[in-house]
């Protein structure tokens, strides 16, 4: 037990200073950092809670701040689901409730932050997200883009900054579901590797959102249409979450053309790389899977033709 405390700590450890040390390594790895706590609570069992605790305090001394609530959020999306997944949780019961612990947690944390602080709780969070804005305008810098760019972002800021404080739930819950589906793919092959228990949640190239979400979209579409503010406010947290929901559902129909198509294992990489990085072929997969509840592209659950 010790042994997977101290490897476990140490891992986590690591990744949290790599991801808070090279900004490319924070943007692209971030996601994996939850990895080793869930195959910890599934190799050890209770020693998953001792090394979230101890990487807990080690981002402590790293500093506070934003960091501490983006690095703390990822211990603790591992946290859950090593545990919801050693519990055999469905996938889609999983997720929610690891968006509402960290949505939860992320409130909780706003609120102790704004009284150390000595400010009011949306204060705090503005300076907060000024000083990050700040960071990543000098991170745009030292990257090299064009001065016109960075001009334009400089500008911008202001804006920026009220688009992401009113766009927070909607953030907060999109990077979790990201989160969760990069830990859910890694962690299933980490531990069937090691001959470790992991749920039996289906081929994912079948998998669908519930049929239900449909009238989200609806009432988030009605509400981004009504004069009122915070409505429209409303209404943008729901289709962004809701984009990102669709989303999972058209990467499952891309694998599962691509697998049926049997296209090389790197041409697959090729091309989701570059979905990744395209937000046009972002959006245009998650209509795919959006249309997907009408249409059934993949024909699930419909019986065969006769021959």
């Amino acid at each position: 037990m010790s042994k997977d405390l101290v490897t476990g700590t140490l891992i986590t450890c690591v990744a949290v200073t790599v991801c808070a040390l090279v900004p490319i390594a924070g943007l692209i790895g971030a996601a994996f950092v939850p990895v080793p706590l869930i195959y910890y609570r599934v190799k050890t069992g209770r020693t998953a809670r001792l090394i979230a605790l101890a990487a807990a305090a080690y981002i402590l001394l790293l500093g506070g701040g934003l960091e501490f609530f983006f690095f703390g959020a990822l211990l603790l999306i591992g946290a859950v689901m090593g545990e919801l997944v050693e519990r055999n949780w469905p996938l889609e019961k999983m997720a929610a409730a690891v968006c509402g612990a960290v949505l939860a947690a992320t409130a909780a944390g706003l609120w102790v932050y704004s009284l150390a602080a000595g400010q009011g709780m949306l204060a705090a969070l503005d300076d907060g997200v000024q000083r990050q804005l700040e960071l990543t305008l000098q991170l745009y810098r030292e990257m090299g883009l064009p001065q016109e760019q960075i001009v334009f972002v400089e500008n911008g800021l202001d804006v920026i900054r009220q688009i992401m404080i009113g766009m927070l739930p909607a953030l907060v819950v999109s990077s979790t579901l990201i989160s969760v589906w990069v830990c859910l793919l890694t962690a299933r092959q980490v531990l069937r590797r090691q001959g470790l228990p992991f749920p039996d949640y289906g081929s994912l190239d079948h998998w669908r959102a519930p049929e239900m979400l449909v009238w989200g979209v609806i009432a988030s579409g009605v509400l981004l249409l009504l004069p009122n503010l915070v409505a429209k406010t409303v209404g943008l947290n729901g289709l962004a979450v809701f984009t990102i929901v669709y989303f999972f559902q058209g990467i499952a129909i891309v694998a599962y053309f691509l697998k049926k198509k049997r296209v090389p294992r790197i041409a697959r990489v090729v091309l989701y790389g570059l979905i990744v990085l395209q937000q046009i072929m972002m959006l245009a997969i998650a209509g795919v899977g959006f249309f997907d509840t009408w249409f059934n592209f993949r024909k699930i659950g419909k019986p065969l033709a006769p021959a």
